[in-house]
Formats: structure tokens, sequence, C-alpha cells
């Protein structure tokens, strides 16, 4: 319901002798005179009740002036403003206006002012209505906005009332004169104060087309200021709206502007898309003479999208434009993305206009009478997102489908930086039809229709200095249209938080302006994220981004693309649901059941553009996102390969390798890599191994060789004293190669991440530097300096090297005598203090993360990602598989006195089981994965940490004890002191 807003206009000309005041000449007119500015420009509709009765009715005599008010009429007239009885609803905002006599008298000891009515008889104490009794009835109204303007003798005394005035209403009071000050009135004219308010209600005198409390009483005061009457003034913070220019349209409490979404041709977007009205025309000339290829180029964020949709497809399937066009076939507008032949493809399916006979190799359209109208929006994706040949593919499908039918109409939309491009496709460039049509920025007169048409058609105002602000800051920053309907946007979010129906100039200076606004907002919604879901928020930007030579541009993202080894596809899913949502609207989800196959956009390139934390995030990454780019498509080949872990050829090695660990050594932390990356770049690690393995063998064969030949020359073929000299020369060379290839191995191999490797070839460097202690200069000093370097990146003594894949949890038996590895190939293996293996644990259906043993080191348990843990004896022979985790289990633990064990899962829960396997308790309580669990000493207190940064502590039976938070970012480990 439209909230009701209600005037008592009281204007008394008519005093009767007995009252000895004088008859008024003006007051009677003064009143109509408001009730008529109300009734023609209040800001909502007033519903206005008139003492005496007939005031503000004109008849053939004018304005009725005769008429008595006693008292009780006043009375209650004030009393059903400010407080209806049940069952009527009291108004949003109540106005009340008396012009008339004012008295102040004593009575009953206590000075009080009288607004004086017609049957006032001061000779027996009868005065009028006493503001007093206005003050308890605004007290106890329930009226949100009150307006009381008073025009007579001692008014100021209404100041006086404050303090009955609720903290929650908004008012408006102003009188004619101080509290102890008489009135003038302009015989036959006017009174002094209403002429003075008339002035102020008169929207001619404000540019911005609004008045309200707050210019009202700054009008006033300078308007008065030179008359001998001094208003007094009290109006709350917040301004209540009074008048307005603007046509009274019926308001629709629903946002005109389309934030940085493009208009679509649905009737509620396209009523709402001004300024490309002849742009448009011209789209519709250029079709009505049967052009069948046109090409729309223009600057990112110059409309195109929505002329296209909004503009022209609206017109045509409305049927006036052209005679007959709402009948036409429409092909859902589409972009072409990383495959667009087949995007073609689906969306002539989707309009059942595709003939399929089985082959693949074409694409034909079914035979229709009518003109089939197809929108290929963003064309530059062909180059910026397309391979070559699908590329090729894609132009000449289009080719074919225009030569092939007459009545195909298609329609083109991209940047005007990549016209240049087209060229190289000359086939498809002769096609089309010549002007090309380009899309400027708007004048002066399209910008203040984008701005005001939309805001008209709700009823919505637009403060005028707010609307010549906003053109001029959109006149000088081309490609700005986005900023600008997302700015619109969130002013009028502003003003429905504040319950007004018109924008204003100071909320969008509050805003940041043109530019300011987006700005805010993004950052608004980013630290509004936890540290865990920033991560992944900055990843998903960056991941959105195509770096470009000129401009950066869009780019989509499937969700499952994105999981990697530390962003899970529940988190990824949730975080850009967040994004996504209405309230935020920074990226777009696209509408699929299975949240893998969700593809990702940012809602519009104008936030890629003008976010300032996001370019700061490229330029710190631009680098890295070439690299990480390049290790994702090097991975996807390798896929489509077969995976093949010995293939030297699609495998990362030498320099590439040492790229890709460059990368992790810098970027890693960004957790930017997918999880097919990941993997691709440590099964290229493990092949880099093996090959490093045999070529160290193959060197010490080399050198050895070059030895042993040396002592047989000895043997056999010492004749002198001079050839016994060069045999030693030809040894120590032999031994000093030797020494650069193990420095060298060492230097490469701490390079490649493998600490622990270089430590043992710079060992054997060393001992053979101190056999050969004639070795002088660089060998010397790089022998030294690459053992050193590895020294300080390794603290292992020895390397269990048999398992064939990234090792994930190790642990040893209570008896120090066996050791327990779990690993990416689903496996456990044992080995012996000296590295040998002892037994291989086979079960798992997917990596295993955790191992452990039982205190007396007879069981052991394995977690996995196949969501089970299994109990084994410390033979290798599986016992028990305990099974009820919904997700991947990240730790196991037993307690101390081996009856109880604890596990930790990506599903947000811990469960405790018996050494048998049976379910105990379900621990519930953190918010994102569980990383790990541990008992304390005595077995009494379990600590579980979580991916929502926080530990906690619990009792023996699950019972929670304490939260522990602090941490920014997941707590990937916890433990107990001994």
């Amino acid at each position: 319901m439209t909230p009701e807003w209600e005037a008592l206009i009281v204007g008394i000309n008519r005093y009767p002798e007995y009252t000895n005041f004088n008859d008024l000449t003006v007051a009677a007119l003064d009143g109509a005179n408001v009730a008529q500015r109300l009734e023609q420009y209040g800001y909502e509709p007033f519903r206005i009740q008139d003492l005496p009765l007939g005031l503000t009715q004109k008849g053939a005599g004018g304005v009725s002036s005769t008429g008595l008010v006693k008292l009780e009429e006043l009375r209650e007239a004030v009393a059903n403003l400010f407080n209806p009885p049940p069952p009527n609803q009291p108004p949003e905002t109540a106005l009340f206006f008396f012009s008339g006599h004012g008295c102040r008298q004593e009575v009953d000891g206590q000075q009080d002012v009288f607004l004086v009515t017609s049957d006032a008889f001061p000779d027996v104490g009868i005065y009028g209505y006493p503001l007093r009794e206005l003050g308890q009835q605004i007290a106890t109204s329930p009226v949100k906005q009150v307006v009381i303007w008073l025009d007579c003798c001692y008014s100021g005394e209404l100041l006086s009332l404050l303090p009955f005035i609720p903290t929650d209403k908004a008012y408006c009071l102003i009188t004619a004169t101080r509290s102890y000050e008489p009135g003038v009135e302009i015989s036959h004219e006017q009174g002094v104060f209403t002429k003075a308010l008339l002035a102020g209600l008169n929207l001619e005198n404000h540019p911005d087309g609004i008045v309200n409390s707050h210019n009202l009483a700054l009008f006033i005061e300078q308007r008065m200021s030179r008359t001998g009457q001094r208003p007094l003034i009290a109006n709350s913070k917040q301004a209540i709206l009074l008048t307005t220019q603007f046509p009274k349209l019926s308001f629709q409490d629903k946002c005109p502007y389309r934030s940085l979404s493009y208009f679509t041709a649905l009737p509620e977007d396209a009523l709402v898309f001004h300024g490309r009205s002849q742009l448009t025309q011209q789209l519709i000339e250029r079709v009505k003479t049967k052009d069948r290829l046109l090409v729309v180029l223009g600057a990112s964020g110059s409309g195109k999208s929505s002329l296209l949709r909004a503009g022209l497809l609206y017109q045509l399937k409305l049927g006036q434009a052209i005679a007959g066009s709402d009948r036409w076939h429409y092909l859902e507008p589409f972009t072409p993305g990383v495959a667009p032949k087949q995007r073609l493809q689906e969306v002539q399916e989707l309009g059942k206009l595709l003939d399929n006979k089985g082959d693949n190799s074409s694409l034909t359209l079914v035979a229709t009478s009518e003109p089939v109208v197809m929108i290929i929006d963003q064309f530059e994706e062909c180059f910026t997102m397309g391979q070559p040949d699908q590329r090729l593919e894609f132009f000449n499908s289009l080719s074919e489908l225009l030569d092939n039918k007459d009545n195909l109409i298609v329609l083109i939309a991209m940047r005007s930086d990549f016209r240049g491009r087209l060229r190289e496709y000359p086939q498809l460039v002769e096609k089309i039809n010549k002007p090309l049509i380009n899309v400027d920025h708007l004048n002066r007169q399209e910008i203040e229709e984008a701005i005001a048409k939309p805001a008209e058609l709700v009823g919505l105002g637009i403060e005028g200095r707010l609307k010549q602000q906003l053109i001029n800051d959109v006149e000088d920053y081309p490609g700005s249209l986005p900023l600008l309907q997302y700015t619109l946007t969130e002013l009028w979010k502003q003003s429905r938080q504040q319950q007004e129906r018109f924008l204003r100039l100071e909320t969008y200076q509050q805003l940041g302006g043109i530019e300011g606004t987006l700005e805010k907002r993004a950052n608004q919604v980013f630290d509004s994220l936890s540290a865990e879901e920033q991560s992944v928020a900055r990843r998903l930007f960056l991941e959105l981004t195509q770096v470009g030579d000129t401009l950066d541009t869009r780019r989509r993202v499937s969700l499952g693309e994105l999981v990697n080894s530390h962003h899970s596809l529940e988190l990824l899913d949730a975080v850009s649901q967040t994004l996504a949502s209405s309230e935020n609207r920074l990226i777009t989800r696209s509408h699929q059941e299975n949240s893998q196959d969700v593809v990702l956009d940012v809602v519009h390139e104008a936030l890629i553009r003008h976010w300032g934390r996001l370019l700061e995030w490229k330029q710190s990454y631009t680098e890295g996102m070439v690299v990480e780019r390049k290790l994702e498509a090097a991975a996807e080949e390798w896929q489509q390969k077969g995976k093949k872990r010995d293939d030297a050829g699609v495998l990362l090695l030498g320099g590439k390798l040492v790229e890709a660990q460059e990368y992790l050594n810098k970027y890693g932390k960004l957790r930017m890599l997918d999880g097919l990356a990941e993997e691709y770049i440590q099964v290229s690690r493990h092949k880099h191994k093996q090959i490093t393995r045999n070529r160290r063998l193959v060197a010490v064969g080399f050198v050895s060789v070059l030895v042993l030949g040396t002592v047989i020359s000895t043997a056999f073929g010492l004749q002198s004293r001079k050839q016994a000299i060069k045999v030693e020369e030809q040894a120590r060379k032999a031994e000093e190669s030797e020494i650069k290839v193990l420095s060298q191995l060492s230097e490469l191999l701490f390079t490649l991440d493998q600490p622990f490797d270089a430590l043992k070839e710079g060992l054997k460097a060393l001992g053979k530097l101190k056999q050969a202690n004639w070795v002088k200069g660089d060998t010397r000093i790089k022998a030294i300096a690459s053992l050193r370097e590895s020294l300080y990146g390794v603290k292992e003594f020895n390397s269990l090297d048999e398992q064939s894949e990234a090792v994930y949890s190790v642990a040893f038996s209570p008896d120090g005598q066996t050791i327990a590895t779990a690993s990416i190939d689903n496996t456990v293996k044992l080995w012996n203090l000296k590295g040998k293996p002892l037994h291989t644990l086979t079960g798992h259906s997917d990596y295993v993360t955790s191992v452990t043993f039982s205190p007396d080191g007879k069981t052991i348990a394995t977690a996995s990602g196949d969501k089970t843990v299994k109990l084994w004896n410390h033979q290798g022979k599986h016992l028990h598989t305990l099974t009820g985790h919904s997700h991947y289990v990240t730790s196991v633990a037993f307690s101390p006195e081996g009856q109880t064990i604890a596990t930790a899962s990506g599903d947000n829960t811990v469960k405790l089981w018996n050494h048998q396997g049976k379910h105990l308790h379900t621990l519930t309580g953190h918010r994102n994965f569980v990383t790990s669990v541990a008992f304390s000493p005595e077995g009494q207190t379990i600590a579980t940490a979580s991916g929502d940064n926080t530990v906690k502590l619990w009792n023996h039976q699950g019972k929670p004890l304490h939260t522990l938070t602090g941490h920014s970012e997941p707590v990937m480990s916890v433990a107990f002191s001994p």
C-alpha cells in the first residue's frame, strides 16, 4: 500500500467581537494557497482536511473566508491527524499549518501560547488551542514524519515542544516569530511568513526540482532576514521530502537500472533501455534492406550487447518497425567461447533449426520461409579464447550457412580493436555488408536519456545537480556506460535503504563517483570474506582474466577445472555463489545441476579494468599467469595422450621443469595451478629423478673408465719418467672432471627442489676434493658453494626411493624399527631403518593421506581419499575397514591406551571408533574441512585443526570444550606437547 500523507490546513479570518481579537484579511487565503501548493506538487499525494470547512474550495465568490473555527473542532481535527481512533490507520506523514491569531497567557500560574480560535472568550478563561496540548498529541502519535508550520504571534513557543517529540521521528517545525514576538500581516495581501513559505515551496526556486525540509528552512531564513520577523526552525537530521516537479507516476519499488549486466530483449529491460534510439533505427534500416551479415564495432563498455538485444531484437520482435518481423525465427544470442563451432551447433539445435543428418562436418538449417536472425556477441572471443584451427572451422561453417541459406541474417558484435584480425580471413570478410556500424560514446543528450528516462518510468526522482554531475563525468569517460549503470543501481539501493524515492548528489559523492562506486563495492564484498575465501576469490578473478596485448578481457572457466590440492569443489562452489549472489553480482554462474560443470564469468569487463585491487593482483602475477596457462595447457595435452608417466616427449624435463619449479617457488603460495597441472608437474619430477639417477650411473661409469684406462696405461705403457708425468696429468684431469660433474649435478638437483639428492652429490664431490688437494680455483670454489647451498636446504640422512608417487604421510612404529609411508599411489609401504621395503599394504581405491601405529605397535591405521580408514596388523594383513565419512579422510590417530581411534575428514567432522572399528561418536562444529586430529598424552582431550582457521578441543566422549582462534589461514596440523 502507498503510505498516507495527510495535512490539516487551518486559516482563521473571523474573530467575533467578544474574543477581543480583530478580524484578519488573508489568513484563510494563506491556508488555501498552502493547500493548493501541496495538492499540486506534494512529493506524495496529500489528503487534505481544511478548517473552516470549504477553505480550499473555490466557488463563484472565490475562497471562503467567512467561516468560524471553534476550539473543539480544532482539537478534534488535531487529534484525528496525529492519533486517529481505531480502526483508522495513522498517516506516515502528518502536516499541520495554522494561520490566525496567537496569544500568550498565564493559566493556573503557568505561561502558555494558544492558537486562537473563533470562539475564544478571554474574559471567562477560553483562549483557544494550547501548544502544550499539541505537544502531548505529538508525543503519543505513531506518525513517522511530523511537519508543523505556524503563522501567528508568539508561535516560536512551538520549539519548546521538541522534548515531546520521540527521537525516532523525522520532524520539521517552522514558526513565523520568536516566542515573545508578534507577527505581521500585510492587509489583503499575505502574511509575511506564509509569503516566504510559499516561495520556498515553489519549485522554480530550487534547480534540483525537489524541496525538502532542509532546503526549505534555509530558503525561509534567507528570505525573511530582510523582514522585521525572525522565524524559528527545528529540523530532524533526516530530511522530509515536501514537493517535487517530477510527474506523479505511480512509484514502483524496482530498480530501473541494470548494474553491470547487459540489457536483454525482454520488455522489462527494453523499456528502460535509452540513449541508443538513433543506432537502433540505423540497424533496423540495414535489416530492412536485407543486409545479411552486419558487424557492430565498439570499445569495451560502449553497449554493443545491449544495443543488439534491448534495441534491435526487441523492436524486431514487436513487429512494428518491420511488418511481420514478429513472426521471424530468432536464435538465442551466443558468444563463441573456446569451442565456437560447437556453440553454433548448440544454438541452432536449441532453436530447432538444425537439419541433423548425422554428419557433423557441416551445419545446415532446416527449410523455413521466414528470416532467421542470429546474433553472435563478443566475437573477439574467437581470437582470445579459441585455437586457430577451431577459429577457422567456425568461420568456414558461418560462411557456408550464409551461402546456403539466403534468409539468414547474422549480426556480429565485436570490440573495435579486433577489427584488424578479421582481415586474416578474407572469405568471411568479403561477406560482411558495408559500412560497418560503429557504436560511439553517448553524447550529452543520450547520456541524460539513459539516466532520466528509466527513472521516470518507475516514478523515481533525481536531483538536478546529480544528473548534471553524472552527465559531466560520463561524457569525459569513454567506455564508462557499465560504470554508469552500476553507479545508478547502487544509488537506487541507497535510496531504498533510506526509504526515499529519489537519487541524491550527496549519496553519489559518498559512494565515490562514477569510478569509485564499483571499486568501493568490490572491496566491501572481498573484505567481507574469510581469509580462506579471499584466497579463493583472488584466484577466481585472476582465472577469469585473459591477459591481452593492449586490453585484458574476460575468460570463462568451469568450476571443475579449478579444483586442486588446496581448493576443493565445495569451497570453490561456495565462494563463487557468494560472489555471484544478487547482493554482490561480481561474477556470473551458469545453471548446471552438477556444480563441477558450472561455468563462471566476470559480470562485465569493467571489473577487470577498473577494480584497483584486481589490477594490483594482475600486475604482480602477469608473468606467473603466462607460465600458469602454459603449464595447464601442457597438462591438458598430457591428459589427452593418456597421462603417460614415462613419455619424456610430453613431460616437463630440463629447462621446462626448471621453469615450472621457479613458478612454484615464486607463486606457489597463490595456489593458482589446477589439479591436473599439479599432477603433471609431480609426474614430471618423478621422471626427471629417474633420468638423473641413470645419468649419474653413466657419469660414474665414464669416470671409472677414464681412471681404469689410466691405470692400464700406467701398467703396460710406462716407459719413462716423461710418460709417468703425462699419465698423472691425465688422471688428475679425469678426477677434476668427475668433481665438476658431481658439483653441477648437485646444483641442478637443488634447483629442481631435490635438496637431499643435491646434498648426496655435493658430499661425493667434497670427498673427492679432499683426496685431490691439488685441485684449485673455480672447481674447488664451485664444489664447496654447491655443498653449502644444499646443506641449507636439507635435514634428511637417508632416502626411501621405492615409492612410485608422492608420499603424503610417514610414521615410526613405537619400537622405532619400522617406518610406514602413505602415498598418492593408493598404497602404504613398510620399511626397516636401512630403507629396505618390507611389505606393501594395498586395498585403498584412492590416495592414502595418513598412516599411524597403535601404541603397542601391533596395529596400523591408514586414512584415504576413498572416504575410509583401514586397520592392518604389523605384517600388512588387512583387519577392518571403517566407513561412515561422506568425504575424504585427512588424518587418523590412536588414543594413548590404543582403545580409541579418531578420524578427521573433509566432511567437516571427526569420528571416534573403538579398536575393532565400531563407530562411537561424531564430533561436529567445524565449518570447513578438518585437517588433523590428535589425542593428549593422558587421552582425556582431543584436538582438531580445520580449514575454518580454528582449532577445537573436545573431551574423550566428543563434547566440545574450547575453540582456539587467531589464525588467518587454514590450520593444517595440531599436536600436544609430551
